[in-house]
């Protein structure tokens, strides 16, 4: 088991450095190069070609390894401890996500302010020429300050979510379901009951996940976009052919954001350190804009590290069942996640543009 262990995480840090370059590539593909959203996905049946079916069948194995080596740890108890007291930190939590949001919502309203660029809703491809937003943004940033006010802020992220869907339509909106669950949690993080705190953690974890998820299954769907930022940083690939280089990333990406979630043990803490590490490096090869653009993302994998998943994530402990069928239940459930994201991506383009 202790081999299966150490083989488990040699492999995490394996694909983590692999994701360094990956999710660098594309960083946020819309932010910098053209796009059309209204056009259809690449045909479902040339995704799934054989190189696609050993990818999946590899990170299949790859998950089973994983949960067997995190039960492992989790039932033994190893530093658990240590897991324990970090989970207290709930303050700290709610102090790094209001400084984030209060960093990220004056740095919209500066880069309007200073002319940097156009002003945008909630990221950089979402532009406005409204003169309105920004001074919103502003009124954001301050609300932040105090406990009392800072539910306006949660408030806000919602309107500009809204806003920007009605302008860019909902199917480009999901990409950015984690604005959904940072509005949600500056809306209910102050209140006094524990219950509204724990869901308010929730649903951040959980729409972080799916937009991470979601950004997965965009790197099959149109690859085609990123063709321009390999073209410009051709060292990323590591020597891979762009196709099998963006096979490459999508798995990596809905794997290793499949794992964050499912994880119980202490490990889950590297991963979120591994994954945080990935957008603040990304920054150095993108520029402001991306650092401007993925602020929150790396708020919220840092409070990750620091406090860790809620006590919600114990759904997925079976304690009565052994190691092997642990890691067997969490595996299908990566299988069914996988199958039911690909569905729904094809599924609501279709709904949303009819192709």
């Amino acid at each position: 088991m202790l081999i299966n262990h150490r083989k488990t995480v040699g492999g995490l840090f394996a694909f983590l450095l692999i994701s360094i370059c990956t999710i660098s590539a594309e960083a946020h593909v819309k932010w910098f190069f053209d796009y059309d959203v209204t056009q259809p996905p690449t045909p479902i049946g040339e995704v799934l070609d054989g190189t696609f079916v050993k990818m999946f069948l590899v990170s299949v194995v790859a998950c089973y390894l994983f949960f067997l080596a995190d039960r492992y740890i989790y039932e033994e108890g190893i530093l658990a401890e240590f897991d324990k007291k970090m989970k207290m930190f709930d303050n700290a939590a709610n102090s790094i996500m209001r400084v984030a949001a209060g960093v990220f919502f004056l740095a919209l309203f500066g880069w309007w302010a200073l002319g940097i660029g156009q002003s945008f809703y909630l990221t950089p491809e979402l532009k406005t020429d409204s003169r309105i937003v920004p001074w919103v943004q502003l009124a954001m940033a301050f609300a932040v300050i105090s406990k009392r006010t800072m539910f306006l802020t949660g408030l806000g992220v919602f309107a500009m979510y809204v806003a920007a869907a009605f302008n860019y339509g909902i199917f480009h909106l999901l990409d950015y379901m984690i604005f959904l669950g940072i509005g949600y949690y500056l809306t209910v993080s102050q209140i006094k009951t524990k219950g509204w705190l724990k869901s308010g953690f929730i649903v951040l974890f959980a729409c972080t996940g799916l937009t991470l998820i979601w950004a997965g299954v965009e790197k099959f769907a149109y690859s085609h976009w990123t063709i321009a930022v390999l073209a410009d940083k051709p060292n990323v690939t590591m020597g891979m052919s762009p196709p099998i280089f963006m096979k490459v990333s999508g798995f990596v990406e809905i794997f290793v954001t499949f794992i964050l979630l499912g994880a119980v043990s202490v490990v889950g803490r590297l991963i979120s350190l591994g994954f945080m590490s990935v957008f603040v490096l990304a920054v150095f090869e993108f520029g402001t804009l991306d650092a401007v653009g993925h602020l929150m993302i790396v708020a919220i994998l840092w409070v990750l590290i620091v406090r860790g998943p809620t006590d919600a994530r114990n759904m997925l402990v079976l304690p009565d069942k052994s190691l092997f069928t642990e890691a067997y239940f969490m595996t299908g459930l990566y299988f069914l996640a996988f199958v039911m994201i690909f569905i729904l991506y094809y599924g609501i383009h279709f709904y949303a543009y009819g192709s």
